[in-house]
């Protein structure tokens, strides 16, 4: 019997156990409480003025080891998320929504330093999956409709993530875990906690390292991580550091069209072969890529993603009197990337019809971000400042290859050019500040009011090539107000409302960085800038909580009004790259409801729910090269309509089991909804055994993972190439497939 036969069956056989467990051992009239149960989705947070959940550390742990903490974070309502592998953690393919708003709209920390928005050009931070190793996160925070006034971000048009690190235990120890499963995927992790020394010290040191094939094509995921974390008390003080370093490499998987798919098949991608490179890029094919509309771009010899990452941060936390406390960090930011392609488009001079064309990427960000609170318990106010100043060069290159040889690694950093096709450098200057009053008017009500400004100033400077723009950009606004309130109806139902004003800034980058300015001629950019404005929303949200007994529910609708939307307009293939026209395009409409609950059904046995509507709508046509595009009314791209996810969980003595389904319907990725795919249910399996103690060796645990279960074939991430107006024949390379069910298993143990 095969391995993956083998998995399938314990998983199997863990679930019926569980089931009969729990009725074995169970009655009807036995009532659950919390403390008895498996760790679940905390779906209301209680005193909120806005919608706000969060995942804690244990539901992290029992997904697949390596996964990304997003992937887990879309469990809960309104959250869509996708990627093209197992774990959801490969970059180029990794998409998060919320209530319409994509990942480069949505604000991301990690212990209040900002990670930019994560895109895959990494222009001001750098993806959640580098910046900490999964297991040392103690808790992910998302609040949907509109982040905190006091977080780091300035491109949250609409909610906000925010990670929190585990802090190093009291206790002397570690943690051990070594992880196996499908394309030859393993993964290492190990801890070493110091315990709270005489001097009140304490930190922990950790590392992992993953690798595994990709799971079609040729090439794999590297990932080495270091994290390190040290907290001292200084008398009602803590002081706090990390620094983490990452060492990503990930093979690309093909965009692919529907077209591509359907005569190629689901596994199609890159070569990967040398020689078949070369006769593909000459027109010479035998893999049916001649069927097709587009031969030579069916495949590439292959493409990489390469970052090396440091981050770090200080935090000191101190009350000043009963009533003042302060709370200051301090972070810096260092990245090296490459992004690699082996080109047919511009030929060696060696006579190869291929080079190696790379976008390089070199990042160096300082800030601090600091709030003084002032607290008497029934008025709480606070107000901070956020400070960053950013130098980010990018290049795109040309490296020569031979007929007989690529001369270049998939997995390493190339050098000596044959060109430089075009080089920026980007200064970014941030400065934001808050004021925010939280008053308590009676036991049950609170109200709070407050507002932000913010500035970012961009200077973009074209230091070789032509045909892009120079210059400077700001986006500002002195008064973006929010207001809140939670009243508290009984001791078990809840009510909050707020509204928010938030702005996105302008955005670093050029050809390929969506609506970045810079890729514009430098005639379009001295013509527009002025009446460019930046991207705007107003959101409108009311909501209510509800717990009783062993059932907590959360219910919450919304209105949301997103202004100036700036849209790079392609004037070549995405692939190619060219200088794009950058234009508002009007704005979008987004109403929508989020339901969710947790039933504590018997103990040890927790059902959670969680399903959304959203209907989101452009609202403005758009007119480019002559041509009017009937998108008015249209569904916003790569937002589902409806969402449904849920979660069974069974514990007890030390046997776990957790059998996951996420649901996503149709999405659209053509402005004019043209085109589409299909919505698709999605099952994972996690099962596993722990034991307390086992000689010198604590909680010692056999996990088992299952992702896509039932070996589901779908259309994962849609517009990793952009969107496009219209694509009727589906032809456009811009999708990914999903990957296929897999199979993990680990063992850990701490002492």
């Amino acid at each position: 019997m095969n391995r993956k036969k083998i998995f399938l069956g314990v998983s199997a056989f863990s679930l019926v156990a569980a089931t009969a467990m729990t009725s074995q051992a169970q009655t009807a009239t036995q009532v659950a409480t919390a403390s008895d149960n498996v760790d679940t989705i905390v779906i209301s947070t209680q005193g909120e003025r806005r919608q706000v959940q969060s995942i804690d550390q244990q539901t992290l742990l029992d997904a697949a080891p390596g996964t990304s903490p997003i992937k887990a974070i879309s469990e809960l309502p309104g959250v869509s998320y996708t990627s093209a592998d197992s774990f959801g953690a490969y970059e180029w393919a990794t998409r998060i929504s919320v209530r319409g708003f994509n990942q480069n709209q949505l604000g991301f920390t990690l212990d209040d330093v900002p990670l930019g928005d994560m895109s895959y050009g990494n222009w001001n931070g750098l993806h959640i999956s580098r910046a900490i190793i999964n297991e040392n996160i103690a808790k992910s925070v998302i609040s949907q409709g509109t982040g905190s006034l006091g977080i780091a971000a300035n491109g949250n048009l609409g909610g906000s993530l925010e990670f929190v690190s585990m802090d190093p235990p009291d206790k002397l120890g570690g943690t051990i875990a070594q992880s196996f499963g499908s394309d030859a995927a393993y993964r290492t992790y190990a801890r070493l906690d110091s315990g709270l020394l005489p001097t009140n010290t304490k930190f922990s040191v950790s590392v992992v390292n993953q690798d595994s094939d990709k799971w079609k094509g040729v090439g794999g995921q590297k990932d080495l991580q270091v994290n390190s974390k040290l907290v001292q008390n200084i008398g009602e003080g803590t002081v706090s550091a990390f620094l983490n370093y990452s060492d990503r490499a990930e093979v690309d998987y093909q965009d692919v069209s529907k077209e591509y798919v359907s005569k190629l098949g689901y596994r199609w991608d890159n070569y990967g072969d040398w020689t078949q490179s070369i006769k593909a890029a000459n027109s010479i094919y035998s893999k049916g890529e001649n069927n097709t509309s587009d031969a030579l771009d069916a495949a590439y010899y292959g493409g990489a993603g390469l970052r090396k990452d440091w981050l770090g941060g200080v935090t000191v936390k101190t009350p000043i009197n009963d009533v003042l406390s302060v709370k200051s960090t301090v972070y810096g930011h260092q990245d090296q990337g490459r992004g690699l392609w082996f080109t047919p488009y511009s030929p060696s001079p060696s006579g190869s019809p291929i080079s190696l064309r790379t976008s390089e990427y070199t990042q160096g960000r300082v800030g601090t971000v600091s709030s003084l609170t002032y607290d008497t318990g029934r008025n709480s106010l606070t107000g901070g400042v956020w400070l960053e100043r950013e130098s980010f060069d990018l290049a795109r290159r040309l490296y020569g290859t031979t007929l007989s040889s690529p001369v270049f690694s998939l997995y390493d950093f190339p050098s000596n050019p044959y060109a430089t096709v075009w080089k920026f450098n980007f200064d970014t200057t941030v400065t934001q500040g808050y004021v925010e009053d939280s008053y308590r008017l009676t036991d049950a009500l609170t109200l709070s009011a407050g507002f932000k400004a913010t500035q970012t100033s961009i200077h973009g400077k074209l230091v070789q090539g032509s045909g892009y723009a120079s210059g400077d950009i700001d986006a500002s606004s002195p008064f973006l107000p929010q207001l809140g309130l939670s009243w508290k109806v009984t001791e078990h139902d809840e009510v909050f409302a707020d509204v928010a004003k938030n702005m996105r800034s302008f955005q670093a980058g050029g050809p390929g960085y969506g609506a970045a300015p810079y890729q514009m001629t430098q005639a379009q950019f001295d013509a527009s800038k002025d009446s460019l404005h930046p991207e705007t929303s107003w959101t409108e949200e009311v909501g209510y909580r509800m717990q009783r007994g062993p059932i907590n529910t959360s219910l919450s609708a919304y209105h949301v009004n997103f202004a100036d939307r700036l849209l790079g307009i392609s004037q070549c293939s995405g692939i190619v790259g060219c200088a794009n026209a950058l234009a508002n395009v009007g704005g979008v409409t987004s109403n929508g409801v989020e339901a969710a609950a947790t039933w504590h059904v018997l103990p040890g046995v927790t059902w959670y729910n969680g399903a959304s509507f959203d209907k989101s709508t452009y609202d403005d046509d758009v007119v480019t090269g002559g041509t009017r595009y009937h998108v008015s009314g249209k569904n916003v791209v790569d937002t589902p309509e409806f969402m449904y996810k849920t979660d069974i969980g069974y514990q007890n003595d030390g046997f776990f089991a957790h059998l996951t389904g996420d649901y996503m319907g149709k999405r659209f990725y053509t402005y004019t909804n043209d085109n589409s795919v299909a919505g698709r249910m999605l099952w994972d399996v996690s099962t596993g055994y722990v034991i307390d103690q086992l000689g010198a060796l604590k909680d010692v645990k056999v996990q088992f993972n299952v992702t896509n279960l039932f070996d589901k074939k779908y259309y994962s991430s849609i517009g990793t190439n952009g969107f496009a107006m219209t694509d009727p024949n589906g032809t456009l390379q811009t999708l990914q497939v999903g990957a296929p069910r897999a199979f993990f298993g680990t063992i850990s143990t701490s002492f």
